[in-house]
């Protein structure tokens, strides 16, 4: 849509026939560029309703500069029944290429401007209320603790865990939770790597004072297998979402961009099963060799994995925009906070 940005004056009556040439010179360049444009964006789409608009425009615009290219021979030849057809012909091309315009600018960039100065709210005078009720108590898996998006992240080489978790999380914070639970699963699974980190750390430093009972977020390494296993869950959803809002996206190179992003969210889950398996097996018993080990592959599949999850919400958001001109089979909405 970036190519099409022409701005033409529409003037009819009589043209000379030196002014015919210059005008219609002028025209095909102007189309030229337009059926490139389209024409690329078309190679790009699936089958789609505005896949079916654009073929036709670009028909009718095709038509439309080969019958200027006919008005414009008359014309110069004093051939023309109408005088007025040659400024005819190149006013039907230049509505022609409007139509393409507003069909791709309405497809892209389907949300209106918002007003520069939203008034305030009229406060009304009411009569006094009773206070309301508080609110019901949550469960702390679902609860959403107080995150700072501006606040420094932390060092990635002291805390690389925490560091991606923190990423991750400034991420899902730029959108609404509300009727989007692969933001929601993202921004829980960054909560519970963070928490898996403070317990890892806590366990080795206890076990390498000889310790026997274990105290961090987790009571045990039974909640942190536990965990483990409801991130695998939640990076399925977040697949599952994917894949749907994939499937319904028109645009073949988004679609690309989102396969990527998602592809290795599986690999890495099956992996954090297996680091799950490895240190449950060395419950009870401080190796440190073998712990180093375990928490060198826990860090890096951690890493990994909400990198993944970040560039798969990303990619999902730039698909449900294209989406967004085509009523989809997905529920997810991609609101960015204000």
């Amino acid at each position: 849509s970036s190519g099409i940005n022409a701005e033409w004056p529409l003037r009819p009556g009589k043209t000379s026939p030196k002014e015919a040439v210059v005008k219609v010179a002028m025209v095909q360049k102007i189309t030229n560029r337009v059926l490139e444009v389209t024409d690329a964006e078309l190679e790009n789409l699936g089958d789609c309703e505005f896949r079916v608009k654009l073929v036709n425009h670009r028909a009718n615009l095709q038509h439309a500069i080969q019958h200027a290219g006919q008005a414009t021979n008359e014309h110069i030849k004093g051939q023309a029944i109408d005088p007025a057809a040659f400024d005819k012909s190149i006013t039907e091309v230049h509505m022609n290429i409007s139509y393409i315009k507003e069909e791709m600018v309405g497809f892209y960039l389907p949300l209106p401007p918002l007003p520069e100065l939203i008034p305030p709210p009229i406060v009304e005078e009411e009569e006094e209320k009773p206070p309301a009720r508080p609110p019901v108590p949550v469960d702390s898996d679902e609860e959403e603790d107080a995150f700072d998006a501006s606040a420094p992240a932390p060092d990635p080489v002291e805390a690389p865990i925490e560091h991606a978790a923190f990423k991750l999380r400034q991420e899902t914070a730029k959108y609404i939770e509300e009727d989007n639970d692969m933001i929601a699963a993202a921004r829980k699974i960054a909560q519970k790597f963070q928490q898996m980190a403070k317990y890892t750390k806590g366990r080795r430093e206890m076990l390498e004072l000889g310790a026997t009972e274990e105290k961090s977020e987790f009571s045990s390494m039974t909640d942190m297998i536990k965990t483990c296993k409801e991130i695998i869950a939640l990076t399925k959803n977040i697949q599952k979402h994917a894949a749907m809002i994939s499937k319904n996206c028109p645009d073949k190179r988004l679609v690309m961009s989102l396969a990527n992003s998602m592809e290795p969210i599986g690999m890495l889950s099956q992996q954090l099963n297996i680091i799950a398996s490895v240190k449950a097996s060395a419950s009870g018993k401080y190796n440190e060799a073998a712990e180093v080990e375990a928490d060198e592959m826990l860090t890096i599949n951690a890493q990994n994995l909400m990198k993944s999850v970040r560039d798969t919400v990303r990619a999902s958001e730039s698909c449900s925009v294209k989406m967004l001109s085509n009523p989809a089979a997905t529920n997810l909405q991609f609101r960015r906070k204000r």
